[in-house]
């Protein structure tokens, strides 16, 4: 009985226990749901618990943070910007070469902005003036709104009036542009809060975290897209354009060439860029993230930056990106920066000052949708050339706003051919544009076709006849022997601009038919015997007809079977040039080179006494190398 009296006293009290634990979980502030009648969890419950998962990101996108760090890039910025626009005015003649009333003959558009006005030259002046202006104050910081929007439409429009100046730079100058207007990176370092101060108004101190992060989230696209960019064969396996490119840098030549032997020089330094550029790249925008690695991520990009300012010579760019890395520091640890201690702020709002917990703020609606509108767009944009057919770094469809920046080492000859209606074909000479708009005209179908359709509507107005226009244009990618790029046989005034992809474009030829080490030793022996080598390759069955003209310092061209089938036409004498086989040419006169054979293409060399732009000159082809000649 005392047994059994005990177990009921035990069970009583257990039934206590539960009782009084269920009290506290129901009223306590460690209850995390309601139970129904049935044990489910209560529906209004679980909204609250997913309400509560939107509420952790939207918490760290509305943080309060000192602005300082904004402040501070946005002076940079600034600053940078006024130098770039002053020297672009004063020093580089850019209003005159491409706005001047009598020069050039056209502009060219951007296929979504064909009807951007073009203004006299004299208010063109006043636009770079009040754009300049508008860095400046938007560097001090002094109306704040104003000069970013004024910098950011001035700053568009002036790119938006010519293409040729299209630049990968000059675009995330625009895009930060757009980012300091909805942005509030005037709350430190800047007049407009000293002046507000000394006003006495109140104003907001710290600024929301996003804010910062699309910033950080900008710069990390450009590189890492960049990095995308270059997982290509041309960088990967061949080292190129890098091979090209620092093997002509001197002092990289002369230490490589202490380390490694002379022959093995230029493959060293090819790979050892490309590696190292497309490892930066990958690599840096999460090294900047990381507070563990951001210390040599900076040493890098001060590394990475200065090196190509003086090799290349790209004026703000790199001066800009090694601004950039004040946004990857912590607020609070600019805060403690000497220089800039008595400009920063608490940013510390999470409690009150009664101690009490403040409420998550929220982005509104219009704004967050602007933001992963943004966000969507610079993440899917750089991928839209694999909506067009073919490699992009050969045909260039979607390589514009992709952040593919200084990937290819491209030459380019052209020979424009107008054939008046009923008339005999004869080669344009009077081009009317200048350095830039020629060197982008040269790698862009765009501006190509924008380009020979201007010649055909001018020669309509003027003769008051049609005339076809074709080009002979050979192309050169990375260190290959040119190759045909526009079909010769197309007229481009009938093609139509506004078709999603050109058809004009040829096929690159493949790779199986190039021994690039042959090529390599060709240049060397013809370098040895006072020569220059320029290569030429064709699908068989092609025909390549021109001339060399005797009013030029060229005066010794030879041709030189490299590979595949190849015969020479002087007059009406075909002539077979065996591989390895060299065959003097006429000066003054034309030839035509046939290809044949079974294989994918064949490859001849020219062999000249003269430089390249000489040699094209002869040949009455235009290319960068002959129009730097005047």
């Amino acid at each position: 009985m005392d047994q059994q009296q005990s177990s009921v006293r035990l069970r009583h009290a257990q039934d206590i226990s539960t009782a009084e634990s269920e009290e506290k979980t129901t009223n306590g502030e460690f209850k995390l749901e309601k139970r129904g009648g049935n044990g489910a969890p209560d529906p209004v419950k679980r909204r609250l618990s997913g309400s509560d998962e939107s509420a952790g990101w939207m918490a760290t996108l509305t943080e309060r943070v000192d602005p300082l760090t904004l402040a501070v890039f946005r002076f940079l910025f600034g600053a940078a910007m006024v130098v770039h626009i002053v020297r672009a005015a004063l020093t580089q003649d850019v209003i005159q070469a491409n706005f001047q009333d009598f020069f050039p003959e056209l502009n060219f558009h951007y296929y979504f902005a064909m009807n951007v006005w073009k203004p006299p030259v004299e208010i063109t002046w006043y636009i770079f003036w009040a754009c300049a202006v508008s860095a400046g104050l938007l560097s001090v910081g002094f109306l704040y709104r104003l000069a970013s929007l004024s910098f950011f439409l001035l700053f568009t429009y002036i790119n938006l009036m010519e293409k040729a100046r299209y630049n990968n730079h000059y675009y995330l100058y625009i895009l930060v542009s757009f980012l300091f207007l909805i942005t509030d990176c005037n709350r430190s370092f800047s007049l407009d809060h000293l002046l507000a101060c000394w006003r006495g108004k109140k104003t907001e101190k710290t600024v929301p975290k996003w804010q910062l992060d699309i910033f950080r989230f900008q710069i990390f696209v450009c590189y890492f897209y960049g990095s995308i960019a270059k997982m290509n064969y041309d960088w990967v396996i061949r080292g190129e354009p890098c091979k090209t490119w620092f093997y002509r840098v001197e002092p990289i030549r002369q230490l490589a060439e202490i380390v490694v032997p002379p022959e093995y020089t230029p493959t060293v330094i090819g790979h050892f860029f490309s590696a190292g550029g497309l490892l930066f790249d990958l690599l840096i925008g999460f090294m900047l993230i990381s507070k563990t690695f951001r210390p040599m991520g900076f040493l890098m990009t001060f590394g990475f930056h200065l090196t190509n300012h003086f090799v290349f010579k790209i004026g703000t760019f790199p001066w800009v990106m090694m601004a950039t890395n004040i946004l990857f520091i912590e607020p609070e640890t600019v805060s403690k920066i000497p220089i800039l201690k008595n400009f920063a702020t608490s940013a510390n709002t999470s409690t009150s000052r009664d101690g009490k917990k403040t409420q998550t703020s929220k982005l509104c609606r219009p704004l967050l949708a602007l933001l992963f509108c943004y966000v969507t767009a610079q993440c899917l944009v750089p991928f839209r050339h694999w909506l067009y057919p073919g490699d992009v770094n050969w045909t260039m469809e979607g390589h514009q706003f992709s952040w593919r920046m200084m990937l290819n080492a491209e030459d380019v000859v052209l020979r424009t051919l107008i054939r008046p209606q009923g008339g005999a074909e004869v080669v344009h000479t009077g081009y009317q544009i200048n350095a830039r708009q020629m060197k982008r005209m040269l790698t862009d179908p765009e501006l190509i076709l924008q380009y020979a359709q201007h010649l055909g509507r001018g020669h309509l107005q003027t003769t008051g006849s049609p005339a076809s226009v074709r080009l002979d244009m050979w192309r050169s990618l990375n260190n290959r022997p040119f190759q045909r790029w526009v079909d010769p046989s197309v007229d481009l005034t009938t093609v139509d601009y506004w078709a999603f992809h050109y058809a004009l474009l040829e096929p690159r030829l493949p790779d199986s038919d190039i021994d690039f080490s042959e090529l390599d030793r060709i240049r060397a022996e013809a370098k040895d015997h006072g020569k220059m080598a320029t290569f030429f390759m064709d699908k068989p069955g092609g025909v390549f007809k021109t001339t060399l003209q005797a009013d030029g310092p060229c005066s010794n061209i030879s041709l030189l079977t490299v590979s595949g089938d190849v015969l020479v036409q002087i007059k009406k004498v075909q002539t077979p040039v065996p591989v390895g086989t060299e065959l003097s040419l006429p000066i003054g006169g034309f030839h035509r080179v046939r290809t044949g054979g079974d294989g994918p293409a064949s490859v001849w060399a020219y062999l000249h006494d003269c430089s390249p732009g000489h040699f094209h000159n002869a040949m009455m082809m235009v290319s960068m190398d002959s129009w730097e000649l005047y």
